[in-house]
């Protein structure tokens, strides 16, 4: 064999076993991201079932891989879900802890959008409506994707809660209108919720019946028990605003059982 030929025999075996790492980096990196993905969502389950231990160690693991691989989205990502499992167990100290760490570790990415929406959550679940609210704007004002329906229910949710009905309005039908172009038909539905009550404690009956039962068939498309049982808690409502005593009962008493069956953790 040739000087030549034995140079180009090496760059070509070179350039083969670079090539190889190359692809074998991109694999070890899909690899791992479906990994997290696996453990953030396995959690996500186990949650749902009421099994918090066994979600807490699926969502450690995920972290603990993460940080290993300098992965920012998937630390983001974990940090996010283990600060919506302590909120949704009660420790709001913990929540507000895991949740600042999410907001340093997701700074410049898609995911603060999120991490902001958490925090004005958690703000919410303290009362503090006026933090609430600052922090459900940056969740909007950072939104990069197709969740610009989430943030304004957000909104619109918040300033329900302080009795700005007209405030409140103008964001449900803009976060109703987003949701409906991007396919978001639990954030739809929440959109229609509150439409409906506003319109309920302005004396909109019909209408305010028509937007909960709207609400109601949506949710059950999508089998979100805790939605369900929301939506038939304010036909109930409705019900007895209308003064159909029996129809009232028979919402709320359905209400009811679906909460003591659904034994879901909601996702934000």
């Amino acid at each position: 064999m040739t000087s030549t030929l034995l140079k180009f025999v090496l760059f070509v075996a070179v350039c083969n076993l670079l090539n190889g790492c190359a692809g074998n980096k991109a694999t070890q990196l899909r690899e791992h991201e479906r990994r997290i993905t696996d453990l953030n969502e396995r959690a996500l389950d186990s949650a749902a079932k009421g099994y918090d231990t066994d979600a807490r160690k699926l969502l450690q693991e995920a972290l603990q891989r993460s940080l290993a691989q300098d992965d920012r989205n998937g630390v983001s990502l974990t940090l996010l879900n283990q600060s919506r499992l302590a909120r949704h167990s009660g420790n709001l100290q913990l929540a507000s802890q895991l949740v600042e760490q999410a907001l340093v570790s997701a700074t410049g990415t898609i995911q603060y959008a999120d991490a902001a929406q958490e925090k004005a959550l958690q703000e919410l679940a303290g009362n503090r409506l006026a933090e609430a609210g600052r922090w459900a704007e940056i969740a909007r004002t950072s939104e990069q994707s197709s969740l610009l329906g989430r943030r304004l229910n957000l909104l619109a949710r918040i300033a329900l809660l302080k009795k700005e009905n007209s405030e409140a309005t103008l964001l449900a039908e803009q976060a109703l209108a987003a949701n409906k172009h991007d396919g978001m038909e639990l954030e739809r539905a929440n959109s229609l919720r509150m439409l409906g009550t506003i319109r309920m404690q302005a004396g909109q009956l019909d209408e305010a019946e028509e937007l909960l039962q709207e609400a109601l068939s949506l949710d059950k498309q999508q089998a979100a028990s805790a939605k369900i049982a929301a939506d038939l808690e304010a036909l109930s409502e409705l019900a007895g605003l209308k003064g159909d005593k029996s129809l009232q009962q028979g919402y709320l008493q359905r209400a009811r059982t679906v909460r003591e069956n659904k034994g879901a953790v909601p996702k934000q």
